[in-house]
């Protein structure tokens, strides 16, 4: 009887998560992901390794200079369009307002790109010629974020997953074809063309979402002002957490300098970074029910204790199958001569389950709660101890210190994150008591 009555709940469970689009999400990601993997394969064998070096260089100076991206504006929409998820007219002024910010930051993300040269420290020269030609790709990026953040925003997951899913297929089906027969130059301005494509979907699937409203529908002054310190804050704690993503190879192409090793660390880190769906797909899931429910204590405890243990226990073993076969999935997929990716790879697989379990869970729960000036610290002191340990361990131990580091401020910004999501959630269970 209470077998059944447990499988019951479980298909009622399963039931509801296909219902609501998880699957969609999942699959979508699952399929982009080995995509990006099969891809990144290929790019590999195409280009000699001194060119994707210098691809990679130039891929991770654009992140670097990108790193201040719309300035928040589309991380603001998300979470107010979420949680005005009844009212549609409210909903479409927060659109348009978010439009009018990201564009502008945008265009100043695009000034610094296309103006780099000037002023970014470019170790291998030939991306300093190659990075400003990407200059147009943060007002496009901005606008295809808009049309995944109205969907997110409503719940509209299957859309969403078809939106994902054509956007990394567009990526490879540009970026394979014109690596081949332009080389690096081919590859980087590949950009643009799956980007377009992207857009002219996004308007097709959110057509019914975007209504006509009278002029008047503004936000109020108190509104934008609201919007505008959620977006800074934010954007300040997504800048500096990119940061943590992009300073290894920046720091390796500093110190090192050469196409090689920022291939090999390249290949190293592929598919840790690249896992990174997993948690992600979760949270792209869950978030718009964490911004609903942001305000209850028990909800958001219960689901935070089940996001912790299902993913030790999925991640956990999902990395130990990652280790021991790390020889085989380098030497097989990249070829002997990346080799020497093999420890960086482990070392990097383990701050993969620490940042799935624990760190990319807590910095979307803290935002969901509008808790950001603690995820700001968080990630201001992981950057700066990365940069230090990123000295230390690089003219140490090479590309294999740049892993150590990456792998030590994951733990790092795990452990302070759980602790302050559960003093956060004990001082609202206490403010829960005194009100009542």
């Amino acid at each position: 009887m209470k077998l059944a009555i447990y499988r019951e709940s479980i298909i009622e469970k399963i039931n509801k998560l296909r219902r609501t689009g998880f699957f969609s999400i999942f699959i979508s990601n699952v399929l982009a992901k080995v995509i990006v993997f099969l891809g990144g394969i290929v790019l590999v064998r195409i280009l000699t390794q001194n060119d994707y070096g210098i691809y990679s260089y130039a891929i991770n100076a654009f992140n670097m200079l990108f790193i201040l991206n719309d300035f928040g504006a589309t991380n603001a929409a998300l979470q107010n369009i979420t949680e005005q998820k009844d009212n549609r007219k409210k909903q479409q002024a927060i659109l348009k307002y978010s439009i009018k910010m990201g564009i502008i930051g945008s265009l100043i993300s695009g000034g610094l790109i296309l103006s780099s040269p000037l002023f970014y420290p470019y170790e291998i020269e030939e991306a300093k010629y190659l990075t400003p030609l990407l200059c147009l790709v943060p007002i496009l990026s901005v606008v295809m974020s808009l049309f995944t953040i109205l969907l997110r925003a409503n719940f509209e997951n299957k859309k969403y997953a078809i939106l994902n899913f054509v956007q990394t297929i567009a990526s490879y089906a540009f970026l394979i074809p014109m690596s081949y027969l332009w080389g690096i130059k081919g590859a980087i301005l590949s950009r643009y063309f799956y980007i377009i494509l992207t857009i002219i979907l996004g308007i097709f699937l959110t057509r019914r979402l975007r209504i006509k409203t009278e002029k008047n529908n503004q936000l109020t002054k108190d509104e934008k002002k609201s919007f505008n310190k959620y977006a800074l804050t934010a954007q300040i704690s997504n800048t500096i957490g990119s940061l943590l993503i992009y300073i290894d190879t920046f720091m390796i192409g500093l110190l090192i300098a050469t196409p090689e090793s920022v291939a090999i660390y390249k290949v190293a880190s592929t598919i840790p970074v690249a896992l990174a769906f997993l948690p992600n797909c979760v949270m792209i899931y869950v978030i718009p029910y964490f911004v609903v429910h942001n305000k209850e204590q028990k909800w958001l405890k219960d689901k935070f204790l089940k996001l912790i243990k299902y993913g030790i226990i999925g991640y956990g073993l999902f990395s130990l199958v990652l280790i021991v076969g790390s020889k085989f999935i380098i030497n097989t997929f990249y070829t002997e001569e990346y080799s020497e990716a093999i420890l960086p790879f482990i070392i990097l697989t383990i701050g993969f389950f620490f940042s799935s379990t624990f760190k990319i869970p807590m910095n979307n729960i803290l935002a969901a709660m509008r808790k950001l000036k603690f995820k700001v610290i968080i990630n201001a002191s992981s950057a700066i101890l990365n940069i230090i340990l990123n000295v230390s361990f690089i003219n140490q131990f090479g590309i294999t210190g740049a892993a150590i580091t990456t792998t030590l401020i994951d733990i790092f910004s795990s452990i302070l994150g759980v602790w302050y999501t559960n003093k956060t959630l004990k001082k609202m269970k206490v403010e829960e008591i005194e009100n009542k």
